[in-house]
């Protein structure tokens, strides 16, 4: 079972959604593990995928503080695999730079899409390249890791990468 949360729980100003990354968001995942324990499933956690966020000088930056540590503290205490989308996505990110990895997040021109008639410039959410793109990061971090699900995963998912600058 994936496990994945962080994007929600770093925000402050939300209470209904804030979580400390040592404390009460460690807690929130150790259930979650101790769940899919329960009903005989294996938890694997995988840090928040970063967001579009690139310096002046064009290096992704991070966006998610102290969550991904907190992750894998977790992760390490509780014998439980975890992948780090967020190094695998900031690294792919930089690989591509601030242009090209509009490609992969929701940024829609005026008229492009009906549900975004004004267009949008969204910096968290992936567009269908951008989320088969993760996807990929995703079944690295699995194949890395030597997961049983490995097995039972096919090579391609139809559709060449994104390709660097």
């Amino acid at each position: 079972m994936f496990i994945q949360f962080g994007h929600n729980d770093e925000k402050v100003n939300d209470p209904a959604r804030y979580t400390e990354p040592f404390t009460s968001y460690q807690s929130y995942l150790k259930r979650y593990i101790d769940g899919a324990r329960t009903k005989g499933a294996t938890p694997v956690l995988i840090t928040p995928v970063e967001r579009r966020r690139f310096s002046a000088d064009g290096r992704a930056l991070n966006s998610h503080g102290l969550y991904p540590a907190a992750m894998k503290a977790l992760g390490e205490r509780e014998h439980v695999p975890v992948i780090d989308l967020t190094a695998k996505s900031r690294q792919r990110f930089e690989q591509l730079g601030p242009e090209q990895t509009k490609q992969l997040f929701l940024w829609l021109a005026p008229g492009e899409h009906a549900n975004y008639p004004h267009g949008i410039k969204d910096n968290t959410h992936f567009h269908k390249r951008g989320a088969k793109e993760i996807a990929r990061l995703v079944v690295e971090g699995i194949m890395e890791l030597n997961l049983p699900l490995g097995r039972h995963l096919i090579r391609s998912l139809g559709q060449e990468p994104v390709r660097s600058r």
